[in-house]
């Protein structure tokens, strides 16, 4: 990834590396890591855009909003059937015979007699349509916004999902550094302890001065050890995310660097997040909802027209076939709905009220998001540049220092201090390259941008 990309990683420690290497070098120490733990597979390179990518296609919890976003689809279809004509087809066939007293309502004077039987068949076509019912209409709306607000929840998993995802990939890019720094200084340190032995074998050094290189030597090896033990546990996580199958090795394509720095101040990034966030763009189309089923309700107060109709054709015993049709339009008009109404408008004001509720907890979320992140931002990108100065005052103090020990004047002590501040200004300077980064992603989620900012191809 180039120095240029917005979301590129590149540690500006190289030049501590290449300073390092000027102090002295030995044959690199093999790397700690347990054989146990190296797998014989080759490793999937990712770079941060294709990891977010990968999740993104791949974690199950995307793929549950996705069926959520159908499930809400398939209810707003439902709800629209309701306004479009129903048709059906119809046949059938009756044989009746029938009491001529009970069709007369009076006994006959003859004594009960019976008719029939008689036969009729018909075959044809039923519809009905409801021409006008607003509670129908407004239903319908609401499941519109209902499916808006599915699609907006399934746009904040993405975003919540990506924010693990970079998060995470930092976290392997912190690790990877640290190792990348503490294999340098282990290679320092073995130096520094040859030089140390080669001195007490001139009489110039003492057997304590060996000893303290020794153990330096040990101190720097352990720290490589657990740098190499995060980065395992780092991409381990990583592999949860994206959903790959478990002991995939992977490797990172990026490296950590300073990422490129927003512009504008609280009230932009604001306002940008007010229009963005994923979470008010779902409860917006919940609050319209909310008020379409409140309208519905009330809506059945009003009076509906439907229309119905048939069309067949109809025989009667041994008589040929007539084609027959009949049109129906009915109006109905409620009288009294036992307390129906007036529940459900006092529940839909119940669900307005607490979606406006919960857009006051969220933009008041999101202005604290935004003041936070900037802050760490700002903070981070001062801690760079002081930190970027620390290592390089170090490598010139323990570059002195050897001098000094090697020219006989002094033992190892202020050498073994300035390796040890030369470990402590290497490790804040990757500590602020990442806390900077990570601020950046912060921000970025802040505003409702993470995905369009990190991944913009996914979209």
């Amino acid at each position: 990834m180039s120095d240029a990309s917005p979301c590129g990683f590149g540690f500006p420690g190289r030049r501590l590396l290449l300073g390092l290497a000027l102090l002295g070098s030995s044959p690199a120490w093999a790397q700690v890591a347990s054989p146990a733990l190296a797998a014989p597979a080759p490793a999937q390179r990712l770079s941060l855009i294709q990891a977010i990518q990968t999740a993104l296609d791949q974690n199950p919890r995307v793929h549950q909003s996705l069926l959520a976003i159908a499930e809400s689809g398939e209810d707003r279809k439902s709800a629209a059937a309701s306004l479009m004509p129903h048709v059906g087809a119809q046949a059938f066939s009756q044989r009746n015979k029938y009491s001529l007293d009970a069709l007369m309502g009076m006994p006959q004077p003859h004594g009960p007699q019976l008719v029939g039987p008689f036969s009729w068949n018909q075959v044809g076509l039923e519809a009905q349509v409801s021409l006008f019912d607003l509670s129908l209409w407004k239903k319908w709306r609401a499941a519109q916004h209902a499916e808006d607000s599915t699609r907006a929840q399934g746009r904040a998993v993405r975003e919540e999902i990506t924010a693990l995802v970079v998060g995470q990939y930092l976290r392997a890019l912190r690790a990877g550094a640290s190792i990348q720094a503490g294999q340098s200084r282990v290679e320092l340190a073995e130096a520094l302890a040859t030089l140390a032995q080669n001195q007490q074998k001139q009489g110039v050094g003492t057997k304590l001065d060996t000893l303290r290189a020794q153990v330096m030597l040990q101190t720097e090896r352990q720290r490589l050890i657990q740098a190499q033990t995060q980065q395992l546990t780092a991409l381990a996580g990583l592999g949860r995310l994206l959903s790959v199958e478990p002991g995939t090795r992977i490797e990172l394509a990026d490296t950590l660097q300073s990422p490129l720095l927003p512009e504008g101040g609280f009230q932009a990034s604001y306002q940008v997040g007010l229009a963005q966030r994923p979470e008010l763009a779902a409860l917006a189309a919940r609050e319209q909802a909310a008020d379409n089923l409140r309208q519905a309700a009330q809506g059945l107060r009003l009076p509906s027209l439907t229309a119905s109709g048939s069309y067949g054709s109809t025989m009667l015993q041994s008589e040929s076939r007539a084609t027959t049709y009949q049109l129906t339009v009915g109006l109905r008009v409620p009288l009294f709905t036992g307390g129906l109404v007036s529940a459900q408008v006092a529940r839909a004001k119940s669900e307005q009220a607490r979606v406006q509720e919960a857009q006051r907890d969220v933009k008041a979320q999101v202005g604290y998001e935004i003041q936070v992140a900037q802050a760490e931002l700002e903070a981070a990108a001062h801690e760079v540049e002081v930190a970027n100065l620390s290592v390089s005052l170090s490598t010139e103090a323990l570059s002195q220092a050897r001098h000094r020990f090697e020219a006989g004047v002094s033992n190892n002590i202020e050498l073994i201090n300035a390796q040890d501040e030369l470990a402590r200004a290497t490790d804040n300077q990757i500590s602020a390259l990442y806390r900077m980064n990570q601020s950046r992603a912060d921000l970025a989620r802040a505003t409702g941008q993470l995905e369009k900012f990190y991944a913009p191809a996914s979209k």
